[in-house]
């Protein structure tokens, strides 16, 4: 009896079966290794100990053989038979009936099997294509997710066999002209396995075929320090021969004749076709997408000098300049990148980039997504534009790698988002921006961007109010820029209102200024501006950072200590502490001293007016100006203990 028609069976990527269109439930981890190991012997028969063995190894338990039978039985289920059991057991044996073609390492096999013999009869685009059409079977890791020992050993000999055919196919790529379809894919494995001289040699030939005599060089001088540090050894004698072709510019590694029947993985950016006696390279292509700078930009003096001396330094050799600023919520950090960005676009002529990694509506932006933009922006067609993280990451690095690029982040989300979107190249550079410093990222130094001195705010009022109205009444200019605390957006803001009321006074808008902001809720639109950026970061904290930013704004003073925080909060000193620690990560406190905090006077009272709403009115009607030691503890009695307790939300 014929197996029923349809099923299918996959284990390059996770171990999965359909019938038609329809997948399978293939029940446990344990039962998909059964399944696995009666596929793997390909219509053999498996005997019960042997599956005990490769589902449990050494140590089953009691119960495997029985268990094992129920395996068996409830995958007869999901398979069906129509007849003949599909998965039958004799004299103790079970075994799978697989139709040719059902199982995708059996398509595998056959597609290397007919690259050999294509490469045998000298027909090296067939071979090619063969392979990559097997390439194109895997999904990830074999075998993924099934445990066992059987597995396990299976596995890494999958992966053995997936490397051996994914060199034979990048040989092809670069012997039929698809050199710089190839050398994206060799950057990520070199990456992978930087000892591999196999590799290497072949990503050295696919970057000198693609005119980069220079980097196929740099990757022989890595792998010859990388061995004689780790190994105590030199590159073996293929190597070398080489990297000597490449500094004679050997004829022989003349890059062939472009195979169009050949599929090529990823698409030439900097493309060649070499005909007997010329070659025509493709034209650059110099993206120029910075957001347009702020004309009243204002302030920053000593930090602009610094930031453009350290991204515009020019230099050819080494790793890509990288710097990440962050700071409290409105400091104008994205501003500030901005700004720098449009100073030195002249240093960077082959392209300028941004990026808004926040996303429309606050969710983190997939690097996926973003290095395809980025690519599209060099041109690279978007049919050809790999699917895999990895494969593009090495495609973007490829681009970058001796091109002046200069790439702004903006509003990264962590330090996973904005690895793989960093350039390669030495003579790159890139600014991010955060919330916080992200650890992890090698290479990015890190500068804390600080609020406006107080001349600064001044500077920026008499920008954006005039300069005669403000030299009017200095103090209460002054004052308005302390009310703002100083920080840029809410002067701005202050400003921007200003000259919207001409007939209001700079004392008068202050005073205004100053009610507004010690009110339990929002009064006005431009309050709502200034607090945008303070929701989104308060937002991102987890509920008991935000209760200890609440709480720790009512205390007394200036500064709050951890103590006075562990009170309120009903918490261990060593977890206050913590939250604390938290909050002058995200740039919402500053610490003073040890176990010391302060408050901008803007965020206090925005802090102070989330405590009301997580309090109540316990708060309320205490008065948050007027709150006393005695009134705090009997706050930390009742409705914060509430809270702390989940009673509140």
């Amino acid at each position: 009896m014929a197996m029923m028609p349809g099923l299918r069976f996959a284990v390059l990527g996770p171990v999965r079966a359909w019938r038609g269109e329809d997948e399978l439930p293939l029940g446990s981890p344990q039962q998909r290794a059964v399944l696995v190991t009666l596929l793997l012997c390909e219509g053999g028969a498996a005997t019960a100990d042997q599956l005990i063995d490769a589902v449990w190894g050494a140590e089953p338990p009691p119960s495997a053989r029985a268990t094992v039978r129920t395996y068996v039985s409830r995958l007869r289920q999901v398979l069906g038979s129509g007849g003949e059991p599909l998965l039958g057991s004799a004299a103790g044996l079970y075994r799978l009936r697989v139709e040719p073609g059902a199982l995708d390492i059996a398509s595998f096999a056959d597609l290397v099997a007919q690259a050999g013999a294509a490469r045998q009869q000298g027909d090296a685009a067939t071979a090619a294509e063969r392979l990559h059409a097997a390439a194109g079977l895997w999904h990830g890791e074999p075998l993924n997710g099934v445990p066992g020992p059987y597995a396990d050993a299976q596995r890494a000999h999958l992966e053995r066999v997936r490397h051996l055919a994914a060199v034979e196919r990048l040989t092809l790529d670069i012997e039929i002209g698809r050199h710089t379809a190839a050398m994206a894919e060799l950057t990520a494995l070199v990456e992978e396995q930087p000892f591999d001289e196999g590799l290497r040699r072949l990503l050295m030939v696919a970057l000198y075929q693609a005119g980069r005599p220079a980097a196929a060089v740099a990757q022989y001088h890595e792998i010859r320090t990388l061995l004689a540090d780790e190994l105590g050894l030199d590159p073996g004698g293929a190597l070398q021969e080489l990297y000597q072709q490449v500094l004679v510019a050997d004829p022989a590694l003349t890059p062939p004749a472009l195979t169009p029947s050949a599929p090529a993985a990823t698409p030439p950016v900097t493309t060649a076709s070499t005909t007997a006696s010329t070659t025509v390279a493709a034209p650059r292509v110099a993206p120029a997408q910075m957001p347009a700078d702020i004309t009243d930009f204002t302030g920053r003096a000593a930090l602009l000098m610094e930031l453009t001396d350290a991204l515009g330094s020019g230099r050819d050799a080494g790793s890509a300049r990288a710097i990440g600023l962050t700071g409290l919520p409105g400091v104008g950090t994205s501003a500030l990148a901005i700004h720098v960005a449009h100073r030195l676009r002249d240093r960077f002529p082959d392209g300028q980039l941004y990026v808004d990694l926040r996303g429309d509506h606050g969710t983190p932006v997939d690097p996926v997504a973003v290095l395809g933009r980025f690519l599209r922006a060099f041109a690279v067609e978007p049919a050809a534009i790999p699917d895999d993280l990895h494969e593009r990451t090495a495609l973007w690095r490829s681009i970058t790698d001796g091109r002046h690029v200069l790439v702004v982040l903006d509003h990264a989300h962590g330090a996973a988002q904005v690895r793989h979107l960093l350039p390669a190249g030495s003579r790159c550079a890139t600014v991010v921006t955060a919330d916080r410093r992200l650890p992890g990222l090698a290479g990015v130094v890190w500068r804390t961007v600080p609020v406006f001195d107080a001349d600064e705010s001044l500077e920026l009022l008499r920008c954006v109010a005039g300069a005669q109205r403000i030299a009017a009444e200095p103090d209460a200019a002054r004052r308005l820029a302390t009310s703002c605390s100083h920080v840029p957006l809410a002067v701005r803001v202050a400003a921007e209102r200003l000259s919207a009321r001409p007939t209001w006074s700079v004392a008068e808008i202050e005073d205004r200024l100053r009610v507004e902001i010690r009110q339990p809720v929002a009064l006005h639109a431009d309050c709502d501006l200034v607090e945008a950026p303070l929701e989104r970061r308060y937002n991102d904290l987890d509920p008991q950072t935000a209760l200890a930013f609440c709480l720790a704004s009512l205390a007394d003073g200036a500064d709050v200590t951890a103590a006075e925080v562990a009170g309120l909060a009903v918490l261990p000193l060593p977890e206050a502490e913590r939250l604390m620690e938290e909050l002058v990560d995200v740039h919402l406190v500053e610490s003073v001293a040890y176990r010391r905090y302060r408050y901008h006077s803007l965020i206090r009272w925005f802090a102070r007016r989330k405590a009301v709403l997580q309090l109540g009115h316990t708060i309320t009607e205490a008065g948050l100006d007027t709150l006393q030691p005695a009134e705090h503890e009997a706050v930390a009695a009742g409705t914060v203990a509430g809270l702390v307790r989940g009673h509140v939300v």
